[in-house]
This record gives structure tokens, C-alpha cells and sequence, in this order.
């Protein structure tokens, strides 16, 4: 939501800027700046986060699906030990 209003806030400068011919100095264009900056950093980062915890949650379901894939293995290599010792 935080983001949402800083977009917000661009949209009606830019509309007054524009539309109503509001003058923006130097110093108002260097925070827009540091603004837009500080939203793609906060969408980068949220970006990695969710692309690490994908791949953490792929790893663990790789994980236990090769654990139930040993677990059916040693059981069928048992089976197949006590029947050829009979």
C-alpha cells in the first residue's frame, strides 16, 4: 500500500506539472528521483525474496520426495532379502 501511494503521489505531480503548468525545480526533481529509486530497490528485494523462497520450497520437496523414493526402495530391497532367504 505504501508503494501504491508514492505511485500516487507521481501521478498527481505529474498532472499538475502538465495540466496546470506547476513548475518543479531541480531539487523537486532529484527526490522524484530518489523516490522512483527507492521503490524499484524495494521491488527488487521483494522479488529476490520470493524467488528464494521458491527455491527453497522446490528444494524441500525435492528433498522428501527422495526420501520417500529411498524409503520404497530399501523396503522392496528387504522384501527381496527375506525371500531369498526362504
Amino acid at each position: 500500500m505504501n508503494v501504491a501511494g508514492v505511485v500516487k503521489d507521481w501521478l498527481l505531480i505529474a498532472f499538475s506539472w502538465s495540466v496546470i503548468k506547476d513548475t518543479v525545480t531541480p531539487i523537486n526533481l532529484i527526490g522524484y528521483g530518489l523516490a522512483f529509486l527507492g521503490v524499484a530497490y524495494y521491488n527488487h528485494s521483494k522479488l529476490q525474496a520470493l524467488k528464494a523462497s521458491e527455491t527453497q520450497k522446490k528444494a524441500q520437496q525435492s528433498d522428501e520426495e527422495a526420501g520417500r523414493l529411498l524409503e520404497q526402495r530399501d523396503g522392496e530391497g528387504t522384501g527381496r532379502k527375506s525371500d531369498s532367504q526362504n
